[in-house]
């Protein structure tokens, strides 16, 4: 690919080998986003569209080049902001076919208004050259970071995955799929956020122009699905697939297939079997291996269903992450503090009921946990996963309590109002004075219960497993430490 300087041996057959495609080598949009990107080196005549402007945008550096075009670093005149401009070579921009590739590249992406997506602005033509203006960004390539022989860290490289995956399910949503992940269409911007680039190979899944025909394979071999490389019909899992080898790259510092080949490339991506991920990197957990390997199965029936299965697979495989406690976990913690509080009630009575807040909320607000919790391995945390301040402290008890302190608030009433009632039995029957009253009672006692329970049984459903009070309260119910048996699910 031109305009672009050489690479390590780690990525230098993505960039060296053609794509086995129905148009020629794209210049990546990656690449224009890149502020120390290529230049034109020195004794190359300048470029003739710097200094010029298309429509209302102007042309100041030519950032790279590749086979449909180039792409630029320009200033948007009527927004007064950076820009990275795309142009359609002029050789290229003669081929109505190209022409409504290119237009097609620009619309998918500007549907896609996500925050790991690149932004398109606008598409248009001036003086006969076709161009669409994007968003610049200001960061680096993960294919120039490989190209300095650097191993990304096993947990940087999953955050960078969820960061894609979650690109990718907005993409999907929309009814796209890539069909072209790897480390050169992924940029990391100054503030550490992922970015999918180049959406020149999208495909939309139902209404497709089908502009590549049937039979012809399209991608780059050293990240492509085993069904791409047979020119089958793909969905979403191909860009699982891909992302798969693009993180097993970012970790083991060299792609999972390596051939100087395409053709053989693609054959072991069919065939063979990628040496394992901890042989390369020892230190790579066995769920992150699992994972990738999941990620990369030959069959793409045993890759993850769906992004929401495959993001949950990273974030529990992240290093130092908080798992929320399952619901009966936190039945049992609960249970063991309501047994705690029976001891306290046989030996104190009624004043045990004094005991029952500063036990929730000293607890909560200094250890983060209740003695039932601590037996469980179980804390209590602000969304940060910091220990509660005493508003959060204050305001979780309230909202856990609303229900006992309501009943026992209408038991009070109750008794009060009908202390002198009379109850006797005379031949079998029941005679009831103000019958009314106490169906009442129990009918808004069950409804309080019922209220009170569906709060607690939130927490089954919920994905983080919050109950009604740690909604309310922001607050959460992590592990102090991961079980053992969550890293064995993936």
């Amino acid at each position: 690919m031109t305009g672009r300087k050489g690479g390590g041996k780690a990525s230098g057959l993505d960039r060296t080998m053609p794509r086995i495609q129905t148009r020629p080598d794209t210049h990546n949009a990656a690449t224009a986003i890149l502020p120390g990107g290529p230049t034109p080196a020195e004794g190359v005549e300048v470029d003739p569209l710097i200094g010029t402007r298309l429509k209302h945008f102007e042309l100041t550096q030519l950032l790279g080049r590749g086979g449909m075009g180039a792409v630029y670093l320009g200033r948007d005149t009527s927004l007064d902001r950076p820009v990275a401009i795309k142009v359609l070579a002029p050789e290229i921009g003669i081929d109505s076919e190209m022409v409504t590739r290119f237009v097609r590249e620009a619309r998918a992406q500007a549907q896609l208004g996500h925050a790991n997506i690149t932004q398109i602005y606008f598409i248009g033509e001036d003086r006969g050259v076709h161009f669409f203006a994007m968003e610049y960004v200001d960061g680096v390539l993960l294919e120039t970071i490989l190209a300095r022989g650097e191993k990304i860290p096993w947990g940087r490289a999953l955050e960078i995955g969820i960061a894609t995956a979650r690109g990718l399910k907005a993409a999907l949503a929309k009814g796209f799929i890539h069909r072209d992940v790897k480390p050169s269409n992924l940029l990391v911007d100054k503030d550490a956020q992922v970015k999918i680039a180049d959406f020149g190979l999208v495909k939309q899944l139902a209404g497709d122009a089908q502009l590549t025909q049937a039979g012809v394979i399209v991608g780059s071999p050293l990240y492509m699905a085993p069904e791409q490389s047979r020119a089958e019909e793909l969905d979403h899992r191909a860009d699982i697939y891909s992302l798969g080898c693009t993180i097993y790259h970012l970790i083991a510092g060299k792609p999972p297939f390596d051939n100087p080949s395409p053709v053989a490339v693609m054959s072991m991506h069919v065939t063979d079997r990628a040496t394992r991920l901890r042989a390369l990197r020892p230190e790579v957990p066995e769920a992150v291996e699992r994972l990738v390997d999941r990620m990369m199965a030959k069959n793409m029936n045993d890759r993850f269903v769906g992004y929401d299965d495959l993001i949950a697979a990273m974030e529990a495989a992240l290093p130092g992450r908080r798992e929320y406690s399952g619901f009966w976990m936190r039945g049992m913690a609960l249970g063991i503090d309501v047994a705690l509080l029976g001891v306290l009630f046989l030996l104190l009575g009624r004043w045990a009921l004094l005991a029952v807040p500063p036990y929730f909320v000293l607890t909560s607000r200094f250890l983060g946990q209740t003695l039932g919790k601590w037996l469980l391995k179980l804390q209590v945390t602000d969304g940060d996963g910091k220990l509660l301040g005493w508003k959060a402290a204050l305001l979780r008890f309230a909202i856990f309590a609303w229900a006992p302190m309501l009943w026992l608030g209408l038991a009070a009433i109750f008794y009060y109002l009908h202390r002198d009632t009379q109850v006797s039995f005379t031949l079998g029957q029941l005679r009831w004075t103000h019958l009314w009253q106490p169906l009442l009672y129990v009918g808004v006692s069950a409804s309080i219960f019922l209220a009170y329970l569906g709060g607690f049984i939130l927490a089954a459903f919920h994905p983080k497993k919050l109950a009604l009070h740690d909604l309310m309260s922001h607050t959460e119910v992590t592990y102090r430490q991961l079980p053992r048996r969550i890293s064995r699910n993936l």
